[in-house]
């Protein structure tokens, strides 16, 4: 008999668009073992959700009381997506909430939520700038890229599709990924299932692979992959 799973519970305040962009990412993922609920001071950015979540409330957050009253300090993760959330999130912080991830708009920002207690801030307009800044560096990263995310000092992880018929229906090993382009293959995606690749794994076209590397050898795998023709020829 196995053992029984507590749903991990996840609260979300202020569904816009950076709120919106998660909860779409955390339902969209049915392996998910997730409880959410959903708060908005505003009910059209909640209706979207209401069947495919476990609650959606309309409310102020810099309410304390209001936060008291639906329980959020027993939640497992709090989210804070809205912008303007100091309030919110020092409401939280006197409530007790233990692990809270608050949206900041810059760097000043987030040392005023690092200040108040918060330990992990994301801004998705910083996150954005230096995704673009990134794509633009290069025509090839422009033009191919179907994700690039900047990892860390200098590393970055992109995911692009095969094209290449010198890649086509060959195992990993027999590839020079890793000796010549010096990048590491994290996951495959071929239709809706996702891999995670050994040696002897068989490429097909339209696979959709997710490399990690600095970024000139990530520009460099990214054009082999998606050369239309033998021999280097576009």
């Amino acid at each position: 008999m196995g053992i029984f799973k507590r749903a991990r519970e996840i609260c979300i305040i202020g569904i816009g668009r950076f709120g919106q962009a998660i909860v779409k990412k955390l339902i969209s993922d049915s392996a998910n073992n997730l409880r959410l609920v959903l708060i908005d001071n505003d009910e059209h950015n909640l209706i979207q959700f209401k069947d495919d979540v476990d609650g959606v409330y309309v409310a102020d957050c810099a309410d304390i009381k209001t936060l008291e009253s639906l329980n959020v300090k027993e939640f497992d993760v709090v989210i804070v997506a809205t912008p303007n959330n100091i309030e919110i999130v020092s409401a939280l912080l006197e409530l007790g909430v233990e692990t809270i991830i608050a949206r900041s708009l810059n760097s000043r920002h987030a040392r005023i939520l690092k200040q108040i207690g918060i330990t992990q801030t994301i801004s998705p307009e910083e996150e954005a700038g230096k995704k673009v800044a990134i794509m633009v560096s290069d025509n090839s990263l422009t033009h191919f890229s179907e994700d690039i995310v900047e990892i860390k000092d200098g590393y970055v992880s992109t995911t692009t599709s095969i094209k290449n018929p010198n890649i086509i229906n060959r195992n990993i090993s027999e590839l020079p990924f890793r000796d010549e382009y010096n990048v590491l293959i994290s996951l495959i995606q071929r239709d809706k299932k996702t891999f995670l690749p050994s040696g002897d794994f068989i490429l097909k076209e339209n696979d959709m692979i997710t490399f990690i590397g600095s970024l000139k050898d990530i520009i460099e795998v990214t054009e082999f992959c998606t050369k239309t023709k033998k021999n280097g020829k576009k």
